[in-house]
Formats: structure tokens, C-alpha cells, sequence
């Protein structure tokens, strides 16, 4: 071995730590119909992944994309795995493949038919954001003047989404929205990727209260390393990234904190267009303004946060929880009839 390798504060190598863990990444917006994507997570070292597959989409486009992102998988299964249990995101990490855990960031897919649900999660559909940023019929966005909380519907979404195993995320929801599907939810729920309004205060962030009641509930938050959520849009580096997890950790603990990072890699124009179209003008400009995280660009980097969380002072056994098994004890919990 050579003497120059890192060590970890269990004075173990850092890279053989990030090989030996359980990685997730807890929200990745990039397009998951390209294989170059698999091959940055491949390469990153992530076990599993929450891949968005749609967000605002009906269900005749939901079913094309969920389709592409399916092909894409079977035509990289020698890296590629679909994951529909937490056995099989074991099975990834001693495979080496890639889990892909199929996610909505909103529940416009369902068209108003709670049927629609199991029809998703026979296809594999495990995590589904309630609202993403403007009412829908479910409950209101974080970029609505006025939240109005959860429908009539929106309790029965609930309600049919843990009865599945399906969780639910909260993190484009308003506040009112989001502190009601938390007490109302049966099961915890996650900010999959948001930050608190303490490391930057945008709407996309959440209140130290929410935080809090996300915690009290059961539930796990994933920190964004989108530099508008994170920096407000400063210089931004990993570093800066590695400070906002460990103030998540001293606020609600660290085996509810986790990797929400928000990547969004070869996204088409015109899905940039559409995620920023109907957002104010000063809040696209900020998210159309970020620039990467310096030493975390991309899916490969992961290895970074596992070195960054190492120099911040987290021991091994606090670093394994917070890059994959908080969320992974977190889906054992919600996905357990799966």
C-alpha cells in the first residue's frame, strides 16, 4: 500500500470506505434514457439512484419515458439494474451494477385515477413527489403566493401511495403542503433534495420547523448541491456542499441526512426550457445562473463527498449512513410490502 493514500478516521483508505459503502444518490434530475448517465454513476461508485423519470408529464408521456429509461437499463444490464426492493440494492452493490429506482417529481402523472398508482409501481415506480412547483390537484408548489395544503385527493394519494410502498417526497412542496403530508402520511417521507433556508434562503429550501417535523416523523432529507440552493449562487465548491450536509446533520441528526445532489446531466434544451418556463424571473435566473459545484460536476465525483465528509471530522460509520444506508433503511421501511 502506499504511504500516500488517505486515511479515514477509522484509519482505514478513504476510496476502499466509498467502495466498501452502500452509495445512493437521492435525487438525480439527469437524462436517464442516456447510457453516458449509467456510466457516470458506474463510475462514481453509486449503488443506487433515484432517477427522475417525469415530473409535470401526462401519463401517455410518463409511459414513453418510463419505457426509454427502461430500455436504456436493459441495454446497459451488464451495469444496470432496475430496483423495486432493497434486496435488489444489495444485490447492485455486489454486483457492481447501478439500481435505478424510478421517480416522479409529481404526481400529474396520475391524471386524477389512484388506479394509476399500481399501474406505476408494477412498473417499477418507487418514489413520487407530491406536487413540483404550483398547485396541481394534489396540494400547492414552494413557488405559489398562496398554499392552499392538500386536497381532498391529495389525502387519498397519500393514503393509496403508502398503502403500495411508494414514497413520497416533499421537496418542491409549499410549506403548508408539506407539514401536512407529513403528519398525514402513515409512513416518513423525505425531502429527497432540498436544503434549510439557514444555508441559503430560497423558496426551493425549507424552514428549520419542517426540518424538524420531517425528523420527529421518521423521515430523511438529502442535501442539494445545486449551487442556487446551496451558495446563492456564490463561488461553490465541495466544500461548501460538505458544510451545508453537516449543518443538516446538526440540526436534525445524522441518521436523517443523506445525498440529494440534483444532478442534471444531458438534459436537453427543451427540458431546460420546461423545468424553468413558468418559474419568476429572478428564481430562473438563479437556477439558470448555477454553475457546478467545483470538485462535484458530475455523477463520477462521488468519491469526493466520501473524502470531504472524512476531513470534516464524521467517523466511517457516520459517513456509511449519510451516503446511502439512511436512505436505505428509509426505503426498508416504506417499501416493505414490495
Amino acid at each position: 500500500m502506499k504511504e500516500n493514500i488517505k486515511h479515514s478516521n477509522n484509519n482505514l483508505p478513504v476510496e476502499d470506505l466509498h467502495i466498501n459503502s452502500i452509495i445512493i444518490d437521492g435525487l438525480n434530475a439527469s437524462d436517464h434514457t442516456d447510457p453516458r448517465v449509467i456510466k457516470h454513476l458506474q463510475k462514481g461508485g453509486v449503488t443506487a439512484v433515484n432517477a427522475t423519470v417525469v415530473a409535470w408529464h401526462n401519463k401517455k408521456e410518463t409511459l414513453n419515458r418510463i419505457e426509454g429509461v427502461l430500455n436504456n437499463i436493459e441495454s446497459n444490464n451488464s451495469i444496470a439494474k432496475i430496483i423495486r426492493n432493497t434486496d435488489d440494492i444489495y444485490t447492485c452493490k455486489a454486483q457492481k451494477k447501478v439500481g435505478y429506482i424510478l421517480g416522479f417529481q409529481d404526481s400529474a402523472p396520475i391524471e386524477k385515477d389512484l388506479g394509476m398508482l399500481k399501474e406505476y409501481f408494477d412498473l417499477g415506480v418507487r418514489i413520487i413527489q407530491l406536487t413540483y412547483n404550483h398547485t396541481n390537484f394534489v396540494g400547492s408548489g414552494c413557488m405559489e403566493p398562496i398554499d392552499h395544503g392538500l386536497t381532498d385527493f391529495g389525502k387519498k394519494v397519500i393514503m393509496e401511495m403508502n398503502r403500495l410502498g411508494i414514497l413520497i417526497d416533499l421537496s418542491h412542496c409549499g410549506d403548508v403542503t408539506t407539514k401536512q403530508a407529513i403528519e398525514y402520511s402513515e409512513l416518513p417521507v423525505a425531502f429527497t433534495h432540498a436544503n434549510p433556508l439557514s444555508v441559503c434562503n430560497i423558496k426551493r429550501n425549507k424552514s428549520k420547523e419542517l426540518f424538524e417535523l420531517l425528523a420527529k416523523h421518521g423521515g430523511v432529507a438529502g442535501s442539494v448541491s445545486v449551487s442556487a440552493m446551496l451558495n446563492c449562487n456564490k463561488k461553490t465548491t465541495i466544500e461548501n456542499y460538505i458544510e451545508a450536509i453537516a449543518k443538516m446533520v446538526k440540526l436534525i441528526g445524522n441518521d436523517q441526512v443523506a445525498l440529494g445532489p440534483d444532478l442534471m446531466e444531458n438534459l436537453p434544451a427543451e427540458t431546460i426550457d420546461e423545468i424553468f418556463r413558468d418559474l419568476p424571473l429572478e428564481v430562473k435566473n438563479a437556477f439558470l445562473n448555477s454553475d457546478p459545484v467545483i470538485g462535484f460536476e458530475n455523477a463520477t465525483k462521488f468519491l469526493y463527498i466520501t473524502n470531504g465528509l472524512n476531513d470534516w471530522g464524521f467517523n466511517d460509520n457516520e459517513v456509511k449512513k449519510i451516503m446511502g444506508l439512511n436512505w436505505l433503511n428509509l426505503y426498508d421501511r416504506v417499501w416493505q410490502k414490495s
